[in-house]
């Protein structure tokens, strides 16, 4: 009997050790997962302002170095001021700028199209005309529940402020004025009026993604 009891014993000690190499490998995996994804992250920003910040000196130099200029009707010279098109990737995909939140110190590209991998890449904008834009942009991340990407959204409060970058070099300032949990099929707050103002939208899950965490915020004039 009691040979049994100490087999039984063994056994279960054995399980559980198991069990607690498991969580611990998991936890170990998770540092270094959201280690590795910010450190990408942080690289690739660094390269993108570096990059922005040329790009805007060489077209401010073009457009002062025309010479060619034409005449409007009543005799005043104009000059072209027509932005070009930017492009810059970041892991394959478009990015169309990068997002600042300081208080859940946030710093991430804005990856130009949502999809499934694109958003477990970074976050993305899912409606909208895009950064810095008249209207209504809805930016979604992720929910990992360990500090990546949007997980830290549901600290931020009415007040608190984002910072969203274009890759025209547009840092604009936005403080968020709502916050709400919604149903996963409520998509009310994609189709949103703004009235002309320029908003974002943060959009990502609860922690027990049964329900959306939305928070607005608006441009400060």
């Amino acid at each position: 009997m009691e040979k049994g009891y100490n087999r039984f014993l063994t056994i279960f000690s054995i399980i559980i050790g198991i069990a607690l190499l498991i969580v611990i490998g998991y936890f170990i995996y998770d540092l270094i997962q959201k280690y590795f994804v910010n450190k990408d992250a942080e690289d690739f920003i660094a390269d993108y302002e570096q990059q922005v910040k040329q790009d805007v000196e060489q077209e401010q130099g073009e457009q002062t170095s025309e010479t060619g200029t034409t005449e409007n009707e009543s005799g005043s010279q104009t000059g072209s001021k027509k932005k070009k098109s930017r492009t810059y990737t970041y892991k394959g995909f478009d990015v169309c700028g990068m997002i600042e939140i300081p208080k859940t110190k946030v710093k991430y590209p804005i990856i130009s199209k949502m999809s499934k991998e694109a958003i477990e890449t970074a976050v993305a904008v899912e409606y909208g005309p895009g950064p810095n834009q008249p209207g209504n942009t809805v930016i979604s991340g992720h929910n990992y529940r360990n500090g990546l990407f949007f997980s830290k959204n549901k600290r931020l409060n009415n007040g608190d402020i984002v910072y969203i970058t274009d890759n025209y070099g547009r840092r604009m300032r936005y403080t968020i004025y709502n916050k709400y949990e919604t149903s996963q099929m409520d998509t009310a707050y994609m189709t949103r009026q703004t009235d002309g103002r320029t908003e974002i939208t943060l959009a990502t899950c609860n922690d027990n993604s049964k329900a959306r965490l939305i928070l607005w915020a608006k441009l400060d004039e």
